[in-house]
């Protein structure tokens, strides 16, 4: 199986993007969880494990960027590498630069690589609830108990339900029952701030659902979604309540990190004039720039792909002219001649060639829907755009998160199983890799995302992965 997908990856004639998740288990042992990111010629998103396994800072064959770096020799395909997705803590940025450094060895980065090292939303999706959560903490606890919720959720997003369920009791004034008489409650100012808090998640809420709860979760979904979230907190940080007003302040530092990734032109304009004044101008034209740069490096790369189209009237002129040479017998010097002529009439009178990106631009805007799928729409449109739709396969792929379902709601620190951790190495990263190489209706039954008990519990079946890996 192993070497199906050395081969796959060997002959893979696109670029090819990382993702790096860390793990933890009871024993403060982290585990790194490397994956490829990439778009068949069929237009099918992969997402592929290349390596899990246990990392050691004090090691160097098993620190992080070693361990990285020993997984992209072995599957030799550092010269394919277009960006790498990891968490916002800082403690691992040399070990980033360093796999930098080797990718930039074997290709040349587009953008300079500027664009090599993005941030994961889920990561500071967490970061901003945790800012939020963390002044209104006591009065979360005090809610905890008022409700019988039991111990806080891990899950950022069930807590936000729990706060949204207490401001409704709150609403019907549940809690002056004679029940609750004996209970700590909330005073007002309390549970006025419990509801700005709510307000100022809200946006966040329904960008995450939308964001980490689809099949296929490509570049372009984030966009909108994270504009939505990017303009209410831009709204909040001006707002004449100084609690939210500082709350939406922290949250916004925060993304601003991420935000700076993510820009496409409609969307500027938009948000320049109605949120952003004159300050997003410039970053418009760079934009704009750094796109049209973008599809002339890949219309130098691939020249033969590169589709051009001009005036029709000078195209049907141009077709007539082998009929009229035949009509007049002309000798082969005057023919040369007419024909050089010719040839300095057409290029007077004809307009412009539009290329690939010119006539896309000039195409309408197709209304936003929630079920649009863009990788159907490219394979469609891939004859008529062959250069823009490498582009699209290249990089619709990067993920923006290194996690997806629930993972992605987690605001804690995530644990693999014990009883998974407890396996050996090999047999550990034989798991994980080859279930996520599995076609779409067989990996029900490998497992889930970080349980595997129903797996374990078939050695038999584990073994056979283990040894399909190794040959």
């Amino acid at each position: 199986m192993k070497e199906n997908a050395e081969q796959v990856l060997r002959n893979f004639d696109g670029q090819i993007s990382l993702s790096v998740d860390i793990l933890r288990c009871r024993k403060a042992y982290e585990y790194m969880c490397l994956k490829a990111h990439f778009i068949t010629e069929d237009w099918n998103l992969r997402n592929w494990v290349l390596n899990f396994r246990h990392i050691n800072a004090t090691w160097e064959d098993d620190c992080l960027d070693g361990a990285i770096l020993k997984a992209l020799r072995g599957w030799d395909i550092g010269n394919k590498i277009a960006s790498i997705t990891f968490l916002t803590d800082w403690v691992y940025d040399e070990g980033i630069d360093n796999v930098k450094e080797y990718v930039q060895e074997m290709k040349k980065l587009q953008f300079n690589g500027q664009i090599f090292r993005l941030y994961c939303s889920a990561d500071i999706f967490k970061s901003m609830v945790q800012d939020a959560f963390k002044v209104i903490s006591g009065t979360i606890h005090t809610i905890d108990e008022l409700m019988y919720f039991g111990k806080p959720s891990y899950l950022w997003d069930l807590a936000y339900d729990r706060l949204k369920m207490a401001l409704e009791c709150e609403a019907k004034e549940e809690f002056g029952k004679e029940e609750y008489d004996n209970c700590d409650k909330p005073p007002a100012d309390e549970w006025k701030k419990v509801e700005g808090i709510c307000k100022l998640l809200e946006s966040l809420y329904n960008a995450a659902k939308s964001i980490f709860e689809v099949k296929d979760p490509t570049a372009n979904i984030y966009l909108l979604n994270l504009r939505e979230v990017w303009a209410t907190l831009t709204k909040e940080a001006n707002s004449s309540d100084s609690f939210i007003r500082d709350v939406a302040a922290k949250m916004h530092e925060s993304m601003v990190v991420m935000m700076t990734t993510m820009k496409f032109l409609p969307y500027f304009e938009f948000s320049s004039t109605k949120y952003g004044g004159n300050d997003d101008n410039n970053e418009v034209s760079t934009v704009v720039l750094a796109i049209h740069s973008l599809y002339d490096n890949y219309s130098i790369r691939f020249p033969e792909t590169e589709n051009r189209v001009s005036n029709p009237t000078s195209s049907d002129s141009g077709g007539e002219t082998p009929r009229q040479v035949k009509r007049g017998c002309l000798s082969s010097d005057d023919s040369s001649n007419h024909l050089q002529d010719y040839q300095k009439f057409i290029e007077s009178t004809n307009q412009p060639l539009k290329s690939e990106i010119d006539m896309y631009l000039e195409e309408p805007v197709l209304p936003w829907t929630q079920d649009f799928n863009i990788l159907s729409w490219w394979r469609a449109a891939s004859p008529r755009y062959p250069i823009l739709s490498r582009i699209a396969r290249d990089y619709l792929p990067v993920p923006m998160s290194v996690v997806t379902s629930m993972d992605a709601f987690f605001a804690i620190e995530r644990e693999i199983s014990p009883r998974y951790a407890s396996l050996k190495p090999d047999l550990m990263n034989a798991i994980m890799c080859t279930r996520s190489w599995f076609p779409d209706e067989l990996k029900s039954v490998v497992g889930s995302s970080l349980g595997f008990e129903e797996m374990l519990e078939e050695m038999d079946f584990v073994e056979d992965l283990y040894l399909s890996l190794r040959h």
